[in-house]
């Protein structure tokens, strides 16, 4: 029995020692400083973006998702293909990070070596673009006249301005004065927004600074109608890009077939506030 217990203590420590022993492979590090955006704006609209996070994989295996500026452990050494996706705040909630569904992905070869840190491009930049073939309904206030309309409660007072630059998220703005007699802003889209694509992703962005908080959702054009909320935005006093997920906002009209996107503000301020809009895109499949 003693013997047995001697050969048995001994085999643990020699295969204990092997485990502490054996050799750990050491990450590489790929750096990437932030993610920025190409659009055609033709067709695509600006190319403002909030793109908060880079998910990774490695040669098909998932690294992880970190917000930027990040050095990325990654456990391969040597040539490594990286798939990066772009991530963003979903409804603009900090607790709710995803990957947005419209922009592509970028495959990129990237030579790791161990505990070394490798920009993954000479600027540590990663430039996405816009998924291929999908639908856009864009009002970026650039040209005469705008895709919103007044509905019977809006009194609010409007202007297209191209300055002074802190108030302007690029180009021309549109900018909404709300004063104690005239403080409902509220104006309904005039896009073509029929036949919706009912389950898939969809999305409104756009680029919003204000005094006062934004209500956005969707009215119904066709019977039964309705007016559906969909989210909202808190005062800056900084240009912030919001993305709102429209997917099941849509998809729960399930008798309807046309929409419209409205926007809403109602103050009760006793003195004058502004809100600025600009950038404004539904995008869809």
């Amino acid at each position: 029995m003693k013997k047995f217990y001697f050969a048995t203590t001994l085999l643990l420590l020699l295969t204990a020692c092997d485990i502490f022993d054996k050799e750990e492979t050491i990450p590489g590090y790929v750096v990437i400083k932030e993610i920025t955006l190409q659009t055609n704006e033709a067709t695509e609209g600006a190319n403002t973006h909030a793109i908060l996070d880079a998910t990774v994989f490695a040669d098909d295996q998932f690294v992880g998702t970190y917000e930027l500026p990040a050095a990325i452990p990654i456990l391969q050494n040597g040539n490594t293909t990286l798939n990066i996706s772009g991530g963003i705040k979903n409804n603009g909630l900090i607790d709710n990070r995803i990957i947005y569904p419209f922009y592509n992905f970028v495959l990129k070869d990237i030579e790791l070596l161990p505990d070394v840190k490798t920009p993954v491009n000479p600027d540590s930049t990663v430039t996405l673009e816009y998924f291929p073939n999908l639908n856009f309904e864009i009002e970026g206030f650039e040209d005469v006249g705008i895709q919103f309309e007044a509905e019977d409660e809006d009194n609010a007072e409007i202007n297209i301005i191209s300055g002074p630059p802190e108030d302007v998220s690029r180009g021309q703005s549109l900018e909404v004065t709300l004063t104690p007699s005239n403080n409902v802003f509220f104006r309904r889209s005039t896009f073509d927004m029929t036949n919706l694509p009912k389950g898939n992703a969809m999305y409104l962005e756009l680029d919003y600074k204000g005094s006062v908080p934004l209500e956005v959702g969707i009215f119904t054009e066709d019977a039964p109608f309705a007016k559906v909320f969909a989210g909202g935005i808190n005062p800056t006093d900084e240009w912030t890009k919001i993305y709102f997920e429209f997917t099941n906002e849509v998809a729960r009209q399930t008798q309807n077939e046309q929409f419209e996107i409205y926007l809403e503000s109602r103050s009760s301020s006793l003195t004058t506030e502004k809100i600025y809009l600009d950038n404004i895109k539904f995008v869809y499949p």
